[in-house]
């Protein structure tokens, strides 16, 4: 009997192991298989969809910087003075084409096509609304040609004054934006074809219904951690555009993924083509939505926008090498953006020279930054990385100083001058949502049953071992008690069968 005692608790103790082996298998094996299947770039997981033919919604608003006195900053050198128009709204759509797989390297190779549709139910105004602005070829072209010889400059003044409007020229949106066929650029074709080889000029002239590179991402198939990230940009891991290796590092996602089990910590890295480099956000505050889900918020780091004085590791981003003269949130992307044979004088900052340097703000009127509306922000699901919200906000600009060999712009005030600004936006919709949801949920049910089931095994193989301890061992080794006898008679049959004989004999 006490045999069958003890065998009861043993039994449970091996049970209760065998549930927590099932909870471990489960906890660490069967939920990372499925939490890696569904974050993996591969055409069965939940990610895929989303990350080879987004169906989130995505909008590109474009707000317009309407100069109202160029007259006065012409003829009598007043402040230029701008309003804000738009925004003009535009839904985007990316798909990735051309894809290549790799599975030995774990990594995919793909052209991401872009293109723009206008949503006129969504802006304030139309493609045709009238905007001055500054006139781009001509002071791209003046500017290229600052150090060149006598004789092509007073060449080209001539050439200019001829065929250009002047410094400021009116547009309508869709001209300044998607690009027009400029007169100057025209002529300049016909007489110089090997140096003039289009006349087709505008911010974002000639991007729509094209890819923006060639890009090798990883899979995440060996390591979930780095799905999305970025391992080669046509070709490369560096680019050439810059002075140092760290500004030439070609680092992060395209912004639409996020690394899983990301931390407050960690820093959240885009490689963005448009501005030829990478950049970074740093953790700024959690918040939760609707439904409970926790996200953390990145946006960028101040010390990211300093120059090289405030932050060194920006030294390798001044052109020409050495010519560290910009002030804090401005990026001279002049190296990196042509028309023709000639380097367009770009400058991009954060909308309304925010987080800039305030000698910026001052040449203008009209600019006013607020944190909220104008600092790029992305939310994402920590856990999976998952993105749930982005807007990724640039605000172009051109470089502008006097030229002396061109008469209108022999007083040209030296300034950022402000262009247009765009937000790049998405949110995640109901039905991916959905999607997301169901699959936390089962991660959630799986760690609670976990957790039930450690607490099962565990309470099972405490309490069974605590039973054999103090019942089964103590009784057994202790050789004395009421119960001891029986086990010997039930053993041996010696005490019971002894009275037996005694008695037999005595009647004998």
């Amino acid at each position: 009997m006490v045999k069958k005692q003890c065998c009861c608790p043993i039994t449970g103790i091996v049970i209760g192991v065998i549930v927590v082996v099932i909870s471990l298998i489960v906890e660490f094996v069967i939920v990372p298989y499925v939490f890696k299947e569904n974050l993996e770039l591969n055409n069965s997981s939940m990610q895929y969809n989303n990350w080879y033919r987004p169906e989130v919604p995505i909008s590109m608003q474009w707000y317009i910087f309407n100069l109202t006195n160029a007259d006065d900053v012409v003829n009598h050198g007043a402040k230029p003075s701008f309003v804000q128009l738009g925004p003009y709204t535009y839904r985007e759509y990316r798909w990735k084409t051309y894809l290549k797989w790799d599975s030995d390297k774990g990594t995919v190779r793909y052209k991401n096509l872009r293109w723009w549709v206008f949503e006129p139910n969504k802006s304030t105004g139309s493609e045709d609304d009238l905007i001055w602005s500054i006139n781009l070829p001509l002071v791209t072209v003046a500017e290229s040609l600052r150090y060149e010889s006598l004789l092509i400059q007073e060449g080209f003044a001539l050439f200019a004054k001829l065929n250009s409007e002047g410094l400021y020229r009116k547009y309508t949106m869709k001209e300044l934006i998607w690009g027009y066929h400029d007169p100057m650029m025209t002529a300049a074709m016909s007489l110089l074809p090997d140096m003039f080889y289009t006349d087709f000029v505008g911010v974002y002239a000639g991007k729509n219904y094209t890819d923006d590179g060639v890009w090798t991402v990883s899979t995440g198939e060996k390591d979930i951690t780095t799905v999305g990230q970025t391992v080669a940009y046509n070709g490369t891991k560096y680019l050439n555009f810059w002075s140092s290796q760290y500004a030439n590092m070609v680092n992060g996602t395209d912004g639409t993924v996020g690394k899983p089990g990301i931390t407050k910590d960690e820093q959240f890295y885009m490689f963005v083509p448009d501005l030829c480099r990478s950049l970074y956000g740093v953790y700024s505050e959690e918040e939760k939505t609707s439904e409970g889900i926790t996200l953390y918020r990145f946006s960028p780091d101040a010390n990211e926008m300093k120059n090289a004085t405030g932050n060194p590791d920006n030294a390798g981003f001044c052109t020409p090498p050495g010519n560290c003269l910009l002030g804090d949130g401005m990026m001279n992307l002049t190296v990196c953006q042509m028309l023709d044979h000639f380097n367009i004088p770009v400058m991009a900052s954060l909308p309304h020279f925010l987080y800039a340097d305030p000698r910026y703000l001052e040449k203008v009127e009209g600019l006013h930054p607020v944190e909220s509306e104008h600092k790029t922000d992305i939310a994402l699901e920590p856990r999976t990385g998952i993105v749930m919200r982005v807007a990724k906000r640039l605000q172009i600009n051109m470089y502008l100083r006097a030229v002396e060999y061109i008469d209108f712009m022999k007083d040209a005030p030296e300034m950022v001058f402000p262009v247009a600004w765009l937000n790049e936006s998405a949110v995640i919709d109901g039905q991916n949502q959905d999607v997301f949801l169901s699959l936390m949920q089962l991660m959630n049910v799986a760690n609670i049953l976990c957790y039930v089931m450690y607490a099962c095994g565990g309470l099972s193989m405490i309490g069974c071992s605590a039973y054999l301890t103090c019942y089964c061992v103590k009784t057994k080794s202790s050789g004395t008690g009421e119960r001891e006898p029986l086990l010997g008679s039930q053993k041996s049959g010696g005490s019971l069968s002894v009275p037996v004989k005694e008695q037999s004999e005595e009647e004998t």
